[in-house]
């Protein structure tokens, strides 16, 4: 899979560490249909909880993560599907292993681990994201 045509951010707001906690790329609260979330408060309460709700997005994405950089994913080891972030999403456990090639040969590698009892995700997601995961299920 290759994830072509993305637009560079400016290093300036990578470098602007208020920037960071911001979610540039995705859902914002004041969005039609995000009317699910938290109905009965106040819009300036709802606009809160959600900045809260996933800090440092654009940090994630894009200052340690890549999602503005054009790359191929290959996956090293479980499903086929490059996007399969976690195998019990579609069912399995197990290991999945990939690699982010980049046309620079830098390689960004993104492994995550689904068990009965255990989630462990680490590296760089199919997506860019950068991302550490550790979940022990209880019975």
């Amino acid at each position: 899979m290759e994830y072509t045509g993305r637009k560079r951010v400016p290093i300036k707001k990578k470098l602007n560490p208020v920037w960071w906690f911001g979610n540039d790329h995705e859902q914002k609260v004041t969005d039609p249909d995000a009317a699910w979330y938290l109905p009965r408060r106040p819009e300036w309460q709802r606009e809160l909880m959600w900045s809260l709700r996933n800090p440092l997005q654009n940090f994630r994405a894009y200052v340690i993560g890549v999602q503005d950089r054009n790359y191929r994913v290959k996956v090293v080891r479980g499903h086929p599907d490059a996007n399969v972030v976690q195998r019990d999403d579609v069912g399995e456990s197990g290991w999945q292993v990939a690699m982010l090639h980049f046309p620079s040969r830098v390689q960004l590698p993104w492994l995550s681990y689904s068990g009965r009892r255990l989630v462990f995700q680490a590296g760089w997601q199919p997506s860019g994201f950068f991302g550490l995961k550790l979940t022990v299920r209880t019975k």
